[in-house]
């Protein structure tokens, strides 16, 4: 077996270890969150399949646009698009006053129209805190299973490695 082979085994085996840890004992993870309408959701009514969960501020926005890209790719490469779920959560606690709220939900709206993927808005915080405890300031990269847990994170930029480690646990996801 070639190093490289041997080095993405691991990735497939860490990632299969990770989601049966999860599935062991971890919590399903929610918090209620708003719709660009205003309209407040649980974020536990998402977990019906498997999906990746972004959550940035916007000064992160952009931070991880080849990983939405490849994912997009990805997905319509393989006729995936249905059987997972991005889901995009803005950290706007920072904007939870009048009338910033208001020029917020205008600016989401506008991204939700341009990029076809609904935005929910945390505006009060609820992810950077626990048993998310997500960094308020940066993006974080989520890949949780169809029951709501958290199979594999990343945070900041990711690398190429890190790309290829959230497909590889998405894929277990997937299969399983």
């Amino acid at each position: 077996m070639t190093p490289k082979l041997k080095y993405f085994s691991r990735l497939a085996l860490l990632a299969v270890c990770a989601s049966a840890s999860a599935r062991a004992g971890e919590p399903v993870m929610d918090a209620i969150v708003e719709t660009s309408s205003g309209a407040t959701a649980h974020l536990a009514s998402l977990w019906k399949r498997p999906t990746v969960l972004f959550y940035e501020d916007k000064d992160s926005s952009r931070l991880n646009q080849h990983v939405k890209d490849a994912l997009f790719a990805r997905g319509r490469d393989h006729g995936l698009l249905e059987a997972v779920s991005v889901v995009a959560v803005a950290n706007v606690a920072a904007f939870d006053w009048f009338p910033a709220r208001n020029f917020v939900l205008a600016a989401v709206r506008d991204v939700e129209r341009e990029a076809h993927v609904a935005v929910y808005l945390d505006f009060k915080g609820a992810l950077a805190t626990a048993p998310w405890n997500l960094p308020p300031k940066s993006s974080t990269v989520l890949v949780l299973s169809p029951e709501g847990q958290v199979v594999w994170k990343a945070k900041g930029r990711l690398s190429e490695d890190e790309l290829h480690a959230l497909f590889v646990a998405l894929e277990a996801q997937l299969t399983r």
